[in-house]
């Protein structure tokens, strides 16, 4: 009996570790969502090739991502990767890019709220057509 109250300090201890499982950390994940807050939420746009660095900053990102918020966390880049394509004067494109943002609002609340709730980092209003979960 003693020696399980001497392991489960360091199962739980392992359990709370970063690596192993392919997660990322939560703590280092905040840290850079609270460093980029900035560019992630108000990205300088002013040219074609200002948005490659913006997507390699929400990859890089989301290697860090834990694995509680990490799917939704890759649903958002998949959809700003498809807006990236997008053939100005090409409705066909625009439409494609359109279908991915919007499939992609109950990740983006689900983020935003996960932030708020782990972080305590408040990324602005997530605008959705559909209303999501308070």
């Amino acid at each position: 009996m003693r020696s399980s109250l001497i392991l489960l300090p360091i199962a739980i201890a392992l359990v709370g570790c970063d690596g192993g499982d392919g997660g990322g950390s939560a703590e280092r994940f905040c840290g850079e969502i609270q460093l980029h807050s900035e560019q992630l939420t108000q990205p300088n746009l002013q040219f074609e090739d200002d948005i490659e660095p913006l997507l390699d900053l929400y990859r890089e990102i989301g290697e860090l991502a834990p694995l509680s918020i990490e799917p939704e966390w890759d649903q958002l880049i998949g959809a700003y990767e498809t807006a990236s394509t997008v053939v100005p004067g090409n409705p066909d494109s625009q439409q494609m890019a359109l279908s991915a943002i919007y499939s992609t609002e109950k990740s983006a609340a689900a983020v935003d709220k996960w932030l708020e709730k782990t972080c305590a980092v408040d990324i602005g209003p997530v605008f959705t057509i559909v209303a999501q979960e308070p």
